[in-house]
């Protein structure tokens, strides 16, 4: 089944590749190196070779978050997605449509379950669904859903609420309501999304563009301009380098949409992916309007085993050289501009704010027990261009458990902390703000110094497209002081169709939290609960 899956991206297009190109690879300092630097050069090669791609049609994207990719994960874990590349997100609405299709096609002997799991993603994919490889269906939906939303906390729950695209809640009543209008147009795509927000303390209705983004194809390449989230890494409570923890970033974005056959011996390396993205954050910060550019490497050599190289850098803002020489010395890690000491004055060459990793995930989809293991790294780059202080994640996922075939369950360690160093991650002694954009971390919702542990157990009913969800988290801060705010957290939640396009959403979240200075009870307990209605056209 991958060999056959291989064969189809290959011939998307990839076969007339120029197959004789030459790369130059130092690694004098090991792959180490690789990470930090080389991936920069390797991806400028690779982004030559596929501008001669056959060209594909645009699609949106299904917004990271959605409960889509959760339904992916359990159909590779099982061994009937083999070729899908899902570690980083988000995801074209074709390429999702593509990996239905390999799913129904791989699960003609799976469980009666398995099938239904399928066909309720084909059925919400209905727009893009088909029979070819590449679905070429031009639409445009004024209305592709709309949705109402309560939600009511006793205390303040801004530690309670991460991983929600930057939406800050307030103690009391809060109300979200918004649309989803979207356009695929062959080459080009629309995707807007408007939401109302009103809280108990605020004395006005906010109006937002919670994401509003167009996507034009060219040369079988994908190129992306306007407000979206994006996820690196095969975590699922967090990643190291991005996620959606803040608010989606105006970003400019380049990407393959499907996974390609690289020439020549590169075919070794399977289903092949790559994306990079630059994007300027807000002017309220230390240094203003830095920019953030990274770039993310994604294969699968055998069908259960999928690798990711990534890297991050801030360069510029106010103040500070932008001009096309920084931005290569940012690219190929040689370093950025002199930097300045609080009292502006010239200091010793800095490589910037950078960060650089790697992330494996292994699938066993046995039939007794399938399982995937998991691990997301990544280094602080200092000015020698080496990797180093790392964080990293780790996680186990059991789509199954032996007699429940309808119940899944996820394990997941995070850590930031460094003995001796602290505070090291996701702060800069020039960048001074940190790796946040308007307040919220961009990697790992538990910041820096800190460890988090989660738990999550679901249980699936596709005939409603429903599932009930119960999640422990706890997360532990500052662990280089003697002090360490600490937050436990508990929640329950479900969500089915009621029919007629009409779905309901409930959940309940319990936090305890200890000694947070901004806290004036150091032992405090806070309960929330939100309900949504939505509408799918």
């Amino acid at each position: 089944m991958f060999l056959r899956n291989l064969k189809e991206l290959h011939g998307c297009g990839i076969s007339r590749i120029l197959r004789r190109f030459y790369i130059r690879l130092q690694f004098q300092r090991g792959w180490y190196l690789l990470l930090s630097k080389g991936v920069i050069n390797i991806g400028l090669i690779i982004v030559s070779v596929l501008l001669i791609v056959r060209t594909s049609v645009a699609s949106t994207n299904v917004p990271v978050g959605d409960d889509t990719y959760n339904v992916l994960l359990r159909l590779e874990a099982e061994g009937v997605i083999q070729s899908g590349l899902l570690s980083t997100g988000p995801l074209s609405r074709e390429e999702v449509a593509r990996l239905i299709l390999e799913a129904e096609r791989n699960s003609e002997t799976k469980s009666p379950f398995i099938r239904q799991l399928v066909q309720s993603l084909k059925k919400r994919f209905r727009d893009e669904s088909g029979e070819t490889k590449h679905i070429n269906i031009e639409y445009i939906k004024p209305l592709d859903r709309v949705y109402v939303q309560y939600i009511y906390s006793d205390r303040d729950p801004r530690e309670m609420i991460y991983n929600n695209d930057g939406d800050n809640y307030k103690k009391g009543s809060n109300a979200r309501f918004g649309l989803i209008s979207r356009a695929d147009l062959g080459r080009a795509s629309f995707y807007i999304n408007p939401e109302g927000r009103y809280s108990d303390s605020e004395s006005e209705t906010d109006i937002i563009m919670k994401r509003a983004y167009g996507v034009l194809s060219f040369l079988g390449l994908e190129l992306e301009l306007g407000k979206d989230s994006q996820w690196w890494g095969p975590g699922r409570n967090g990643s190291i380098l991005l996620s959606n923890n803040p608010e989606p970033m105006n970003i400019l974005k380049i990407t393959n949409p499907h996974p390609v056959l690289l020439p020549w011996i590169f075919k070794y390396l399977g289903p092949f992916n790559f994306t990079v993205f630059a994007t300027e954050l807000s002017k309220e910060r230390v240094v203003p309007k830095p920019y953030l550019w990274g770039m993310r490497l994604d294969f699968k050599p055998i069908p259960y085993f999928e690798i990711g190289l990534q890297r991050t850098a801030l360069l510029g803002g106010e103040g500070r050289s932008e001009d096309l020489k920084t931005w290569w010395d940012s690219f190929s890690g040689i370093g950025e501009n002199p930097a300045v000491d609080i009292a502006g004055d010239p200091k010793d060459t800095e490589a910037g704010d950078q960060r650089a990793g790697f992330d494996i995930k292994l699938t066993l989809p046995l039939k007794w027990q399938p399982l995937q293991i998991y691990a997301d790294a990544a280094g602080e780059d200092e000015a020698g261009g080496l990797p180093t202080k790392w964080a990293y994640l780790g996680g186990i996922y059991l789509p199954r458990i032996p007699g429940f075939e309808r119940i899944d369950f996820r394990a997941e360690y995070a850590n930031t902390y460094l003995k001796g160093l602290p505070n090291v991650w996701y702060n800069h002694d020039i960048y001074r703000t940190g790796y946040r954009y308007k307040g919220r971390i961009i990697g790992h919702h538990m910041g820096t110094d800190s460890r988090d542990f989660f738990f999550e157990m679901s249980y699936r009913v596709p005939e409603i497209n429903g599932w009930i969800k119960l999640s422990y988290d706890k997360e532990k801060h500052n662990l280089s002081s003697t002090t360490n705010p600490t937050k436990v957290e508990s929640s329950v939640g479900a969500k089915f169709d009621v029919g007629g396009g009409v779905s309901m959403e409930g959940r309940y979240i319990s936090g305890r939290l200890k000694n947070y200075e901004d806290l004036s009870d150091k032992d405090s307990r806070i309960n929330l609960i939100s309900f949504e209605l939505s509408y799918n056209f």
